[in-house]
């Protein structure tokens, strides 16, 4: 019997004792206690880029304007309206009326510090590249900047939605460490934190001072949220069932329909941006020179039982849907008109035959953390077609060191856009000629750069449609399926479903009931 299952019937007996107990939740004390997956030191989306740090930071502090993943739209945020003055150039009018959480006034100084900060090239940070379009920041008054791009870049605006908080510039100035300030932060939004701590976790209090977000970034309806990184599942369960946490991300499938048992918990799915996909090495970089073969890579692609194979794996109910593209068109910029092969046994081994590998051959399948299981899946079925996939399970560095060797033969694995729900991420992240880019086509990166460039969001649409339409044709990625984000919960606690956040949710729209 494997661990997974093991643990499966531990939920069972420790749910038939906890029955008997009342049930424990934290709606009477008006706090929310989240059990993290992985630990977080810092509320920082910045310096330290991942699911637990969307759903705080964001939470935490505010950017220029507000891109409201539930409708699609931009809104006022710090600033209370701007206007393109140019492709190039765009005029922030900032509100007067926000103060930051220790006290001390927003104003134009604290954006054209930030912006100029991330934009230095001694700034060192991981994705330096959703900085360096900007030109450079004025400040004309104390209430007005004005952001120049060094070329017409489309995804600008959603940019300085998702991608730019805005700091203090006297209390992050003066650090000599930048990446010390998620550890004590200071922002202008909703949520201030009072408590950041490695072992403790952290503490997040409402800031009731808060009254520029709108309906689109509302206050709270949870005064206090508490997180805390549990470093294994087995823990984050029992912590769950035993009611000392109310909120627990990412468990799973047969683990989450153990837990349908507990009448005191119920889950919630929710579909973002996040899918599981199948990319394939097409110009040997990795020494696999099959796959470098149209016929063999479609062959992989009508292989795969995508339907069957995602509700096999996947948590998520009717959440988990096939999907025929690299991006989504609630996306902007997203539009596509082709659809990969379908499931064909048979059609696949005829290709298989005719590319010269009717006995099929070895190849390595490298999964990234949760698509493990998905990747044996995929194993399974390659090897009804000859092919015989060796899984090879690695943690996020290891994924990144194989990434930039051009070490991926195989790779299964889950894409979320980067959290920006903006077409061109996807373009940027794998088709850009970087060391990720495992195909190098000369259209792929022509369209791209249109795209990128393009203002008007119909021309735009066309350019992304005939990129993510050559990707199907070329049989380069096959998508697999949405991946839904699972939290099992408190029965008592509302998670709003139609958040594109990295994390799923975001908790200004979970409330008690």
């Amino acid at each position: 019997m494997n661990n997974r299952k093991l643990f499966s019937l531990s939920i069972s007996a420790m749910t038939m004792v906890v029955l008997a107990l009342p049930a424990a939740g934290q709606k009477a004390k008006d706090t929310l206690r989240i059990a993290f997956e992985h630990p977080i030191s810092k509320v920082d989306l910045v310096y330290d880029p991942k699911p637990e740090s969307a759903l705080t930071a964001r939470i935490v502090y505010d950017g220029l304007v507000f891109y409201d993943d539930f409708t699609g739209k931009f809104h006022p945020l710090l600033a209370k309206s701007w206007k393109r003055v140019d492709v190039n150039t765009l005029d922030f009018d900032l509100r007067d009326d926000v103060n930051y959480h220790d006290g001390s006034k927003f104003d134009a100084d604290d954006v054209v510090y930030t912006v100029n900060w991330l934009i230095n090239p001694k700034t060192k940070i991981r994705f330096k590249t959703n900085y360096n379009w900007i030109k450079n920041v004025e400040k004309l008054g104390q209430y007005k900047v004005r952001i120049t791009s060094k070329r017409p870049t489309a995804v600008g605006l959603m940019r300085l939605a998702k991608s730019i908080p805005i700091y203090p510039s006297d209390t992050h100035g003066k650090l000599k460490a930048k990446s010390d300030f998620g550890k004590n932060p200071i922002g202008t939004g909703p949520y201030k934190v009072t408590l950041v701590n490695p072992n403790k976790g952290i503490v997040m209090v409402r800031h009731d001072g808060y009254k520029h977000g709108g309906t689109w970034k509302p206050l709270p309806a949870i005064k206090t949220v508490t997180a805390r990184h549990y470093p294994d599942l087995q823990s984050r369960v029992a912590q769950l069932i035993t009611g000392n946490v109310d909120l627990v991300r990412s468990i799973p499938k047969d683990q989450v329909e153990a837990l349908k048992a507990n009448p005191n918990l119920a889950n919630t799915a929710t579909n973002g941006l996040l899918y599981s996909y199948l990319s394939m090495d097409s110009v040997n970089r990795s020494g696999k020179k099959m796959l470098s073969d149209q016929r063999v890579r479609k062959a992989i692609s009508m292989a795969i039982d995508r339907k069957t194979v995602a509700n096999a794996v996947l948590a998520g109910g009717d959440k988990v849907k096939v999907i025929d593209a690299m991006c989504f068109r609630v996306q902007k910029g997203c539009d596509y008109s082709t659809k990969p092969p379908g499931f064909d046994r048979a059609a696949a081994k005829k290709l298989m035959a005719e590319a010269g590998y009717a006995d099929g051959f070895d190849v390595e399948i490298t999964a990234l953390g949760f698509s493990r299981h998905m990747a044996v899946a995929v194993a399974g079925e390659l090897r009804k077609i000859g092919i015989r996939g060796k899984v090879d399970p690695v943690n996020f560095g290891v994924f990144r060191k194989k990434d930039r060797l051009g070490k991926f033969q195989i790779l299964v694995s889950l894409w979320s856009s980067g959290g920006l729900p903006d077409a061109s991420s996807t373009m940027n992240r794998f088709f850009s000629g970087s060391p990720s880019d495992y195909w190098r086509d000369p259209v792929l990166q022509k369209f791209r750069k249109l795209g990128g460039a393009e203002m008007n969001e119909a021309k735009r649409r066309e350019y992304y449609k005939q990129a993510y339409d050559h990707v199907n044709k070329m049989n380069y990625v096959l998508p697999i399926s949405t991946l839904p984000t699972v939290f099992v919960h408190d029965k008592n606690l509302t998670i709003k479903e139609g958040s594109l956040s990295p994390y799923g949710a975001v908790l200004n729209h979970m409330s008690w009931k």
